[in-house]
């Protein structure tokens, strides 16, 4: 498979001990699905009850250290025993409801549980080459598009002010620690095996079952990045000395109709259904505009988007075709 011009960088993670959190998540499995392809040593830390039917086929590859991000002691022992010299983390607990019943779980586990890792590293005395912490482009909140890294961020649940706490915890890490730290933030990411909660695959899954699809009016724009260009830019990122204590946008900055892309699946299925546009209302506080400025990870990262959303969409409806196909289950977990 040809990554681009990075492909020759991508070498110097051969051999490299890696450890990822959140593997069993969307994101996290095509990272580390990536990793072992790139000839790294990866080492996860799983929950005991995580569903890890992404990964399952290649779990053998991977050395496993069950815990929970809450548990110190079990970081520590994670931490002494791999002895990572690159940690990608991705675990979190990810709802965007404004829910004041999330709040304590969303610090307990986004904020002390990111928290937990780097006094671990700390602790366990890790020279770490890099801490690459994963964000979220709901830190923005409403804020005045396009989203670039230097504006102020306005959490609009208790999700995304748990994002931005972590963002700021991890940038003081870095200024008075010395550890090796940066933040990406991913914008809407979509690809084969992603929760069918979520607005692509959820709509992929009714054309093929023949259902109508109830929505918003979608009217609002979205940005739609491709899994595997997002894969590239955490790896990027792990070559990047300079990227060290920033914070970096992941994201095409194309912005389109939730609409448009909703009628543009439809018409790639064969027109199989109806949309039913209006049949939902907005969520409260719903941003009508939202994308990114991506300057900085073209410059730094030298990582540019390559796959556009006809060719996304393509592998993603095939995909999806064929895992329907063989499969029963659906694809639903926490990404947690």
């Amino acid at each position: 498979m040809s990554h681009g011009k990075s492909g020759e960088k991508m070498k110097s993670l051969k051999s490299k001990i890696i450890l990822v959190t959140g593997a069993a998540g969307f994101i996290g499995s095509h990272l580390t699905r990536r990793l072992l392809e790139e000839g790294a040593e990866v080492h996860i830390l799983l929950r005991k009850d995580t569903d890890q039917f992404r990964i399952q086929d290649f779990l053998e590859d991977l050395t496993i250290w069950y815990g929970d991000l809450k548990d110190f002691q079990r970081i520590c022992s994670c931490i002494r025993g791999s002895r990572p010299q690159i940690i990608f983390h991705l675990a979190a607990l990810r709802n965007v409801k404004r829910d004041p019943e999330l709040i304590e779980p969303m610090i307990d586990i986004n904020i002390k549980g990111t928290l937990n890792l780097l006094r671990g590293v700390i602790k366990e005395n890790i020279t770490l080459e890099f801490f690459i912490n994963t964000g979220s482009s709901e830190e923005y909140g409403n804020g005045p598009v396009p989203f670039s890294e230097d504006q102020k961020e306005i959490p609009v649940s208790p999700y995304s002010a748990s994002k931005v706490a972590t963002t700021y915890f991890c940038q003081m890490v870095y200024r008075s620690m010395g550890l090796p730290i940066v933040t990406l933030r991913p914008f809407i990411v979509y690809g084969p095996n992603q929760d069918t909660d979520m607005f692509i695959p959820s709509l992929i899954q009714h054309c093929l079952e023949g259902k109508d699809f109830p929505m918003t009016e979608g009217d609002q724009t979205r940005e739609f990045t491709y899994i595997d260009d997002v894969i590239e830019a955490y790896l990027l990122t792990a070559q990047c000395p300079q990227a060290a204590g920033e914070v970096i946008n992941i994201g095409n900055g194309i912005e389109c109709t939730i609409r448009d892309v909703a009628e543009k699946i439809v018409r790639m299925m064969g027109n199989p259904i109806k949309l039913l546009a209006g049949a939902l209302p907005k969520r409260q506080g719903e941003t009508d505009h939202f994308f990114c400025n991506n300057e900085k990870a073209r410059k730094l990262l030298g990582w540019s988007p390559k796959i556009d959303i006809n060719e996304g969409l393509k592998r993603t409806i095939e995909w999806y075709k064929w895992f329907f196909s063989n499969n029963s289950k659906e694809v639903k977990i926490s990404d947690a």
